[in-house]
């Protein structure tokens, strides 16, 4: 494999404490153990893992659509690469609509670590068209100077 992704869908449902407990300790032992390929964390729903997540042995931590871009790069630091974060229900919108969004949030994210993608799934009745249209604005988009 070229990466490995842990992909935490229920992340969200314990309390930090409870994360820190029962997850964050597994989650270390993964990352620490993986050491030929980059490891991608994504705990959907668990904001309040991040700055737990970017002590870990990990090269990128992945966002779920809720989660604000700039308070992520606050807590994860500038060596993470962060990934996410777009609603995939925006799919469901028009083109327009899904550019705008696309754009926002690569705007959101800057000229920063950062790999695009969406902030969960795509759901199974998203019509392709709408997919590529996110693809397409993705590789279309540059980032404007400050």
């Amino acid at each position: 494999v070229d990466l490995v992704q842990i992909f935490d869908s229920w992340a969200g449902v314990l309390s930090r404490p409870l994360y820190q407990t029962f997850v964050i300790p597994y989650l270390k032992r993964i990352c620490d153990n993986i050491t030929k390929v980059p490891v991608t964390l994504f705990s959907k729903g668990a904001w309040f893992s991040i700055s737990d997540l970017a002590v870990l042995n990990c090269a990128t931590i992945g966002l779920d659509w809720q989660m604000d871009p700039a308070w992520a790069r606050a807590e994860a630091g500038e060596s993470k690469t962060l990934q996410g974060n777009l609603d995939p229900a925006v799919l469901y919108g028009s083109t327009g609509e899904i550019i705008s969004k696309t754009k926002e949030m690569l705007s959101l994210f800057g000229p920063y670590r950062h790999i695009a993608n969406l902030g969960h799934g795509v759901y199974p009745d998203i019509d392709p068209s709408k997919l590529k249209c996110f693809i397409t604005t993705v590789q279309e988009f540059q980032h404007q100077p400050s």
